[in-house]
């Protein structure tokens, strides 16, 4: 662990499920916050870990999809992602819902990243993925998704990061890690 990346010390006191959804369960839980000798209280949305994959067909092309977001009532452009099952390995995860999604099936996927998106209020773990060497196979949508697979130079890429048109935190950081490597 680093200097800033470390355990809390703060001593979980109770913990009640307020929610359980197919997708997401909320918490409200209380903390003894042994520093400052108080009890603190906290809603967390437990909803699991993702796989976030930038699949590139060659040196300059990347399948991103286009989806409507109805938290947000918008469309947007982004990578292909999904949650990880209960046993599945991240990179496992990524490699399906690749496919899945887009319907290209990677041969080889590297790790890039891990992030978490909501610090704050959430538990969720972002697995992202570079994933090459693709085959073109066949999607298998879930019946709520609603989705257009696109071909990104990575040019327009960047062009769109300059813009300010890429909105995902996921993708964001996709974007800068995998170019801060390169």
């Amino acid at each position: 662990m680093s200097k800033y990346f470390k355990d809390m010390d703060y001593e979980k006191i109770s913990e009640e499920v307020a929610f359980k959804g197919k997708r997401l369960t909320l918490k409200i839980e209380k903390y003894y916050n042994k520093r400052d000798n108080k009890e603190i209280y906290r809603e967390h949305v437990k909803s699991g870990d993702g796989a976030v994959i930038m699949p590139f067909l060659d040196d300059n092309t990347l399948i991103m999809i286009e989806e409507i977001r109805t938290p947000i009532g918008k469309s947007i452009l982004s990578f292909p992602a999904g949650l990880i099952e209960k046993g599945e390995k991240p990179e496992d995860a990524a490699i399906r819902e690749l496919e899945e999604e887009t319907g290209y099936k990677a041969k080889n996927i590297e790790p890039i990243i891990y992030e978490y998106p909501a610090v704050g209020y959430s538990d969720e773990k972002a697995y992202i993925f570079k994933a090459t060497d693709l085959t073109k196979t066949q999607r298998h949508l879930d019946d709520t998704e609603d989705i257009k697979v696109r071909k990104i130079s990575i040019a327009e890429l960047k062009e769109l990061y300059k813009k300010g048109e890429i909105h995902s935190s996921a993708e964001l950081i996709a974007i800068l890690s995998y170019f801060a490597k390169i």
